[in-house]
């Protein structure tokens, strides 16, 4: 196991990642924190994080900004800033920022899953025109992100 590393950041600091609508930054990687968790502030105008699945790591959604329509195992549940969503690992999830209002959480993976090694890829996917879908969804799997339909 990696030994934990103090981390002390400014409210811009991190490796920021540009994916299509998204504004992502890292907080505290799974190498900072012996692979026990990563952070990610992420933040979005009206847009949708898919409905997907993990499979080894559980996730929670701090709404830090803004209000956020999350669908959790089918449910439909709009929150506020300062609310909460813990979606353990196996329970199909997405989320939108219904808009017109930008909007930002907080995403917490644990354990730490290289993240940043899945946001990095997927920058340079978007980036392309146009999203090699077949790629995305290698990647997507690689990193424990599988797209499922909707319930």
């Amino acid at each position: 196991m990696m030994p934990s590393v103090p981390t002390i950041l400014m409210p811009h600091e991190g490796v920021q990642f540009s994916v299509g609508p998204f504004a992502i930054t890292s907080r505290v990687l799974g190498s900072q924190s012996g692979g026990a968790f990563e952070l990610y502030e992420l933040s979005l105008g009206a847009a949708t994080i898919d409905y997907h699945v993990h499979k080894t790591m559980d996730e929670t959604i701090c709404v830090v900004a803004g209000e956020i329509e999350f669908t959790v195992a089918g449910q439909k549940f709009s929150r506020p800033a300062g609310s909460v969503a813990f979606i353990p690992r196996g329970v199909h999830h997405g989320f939108t920022n219904p808009g017109p209002a930008q909007a930002t959480v907080l995403i917490l993976f644990s354990p730490g899953g290289n993240q940043d090694e899945y946001f990095r890829e997927l920058e340079h996917l978007f980036a392309a025109s146009p999203l090699d879908m077949d790629a995305l969804k290698a990647l997507q799997k690689k990193f424990d992100q599988e797209l499922v339909p909707a319930d």
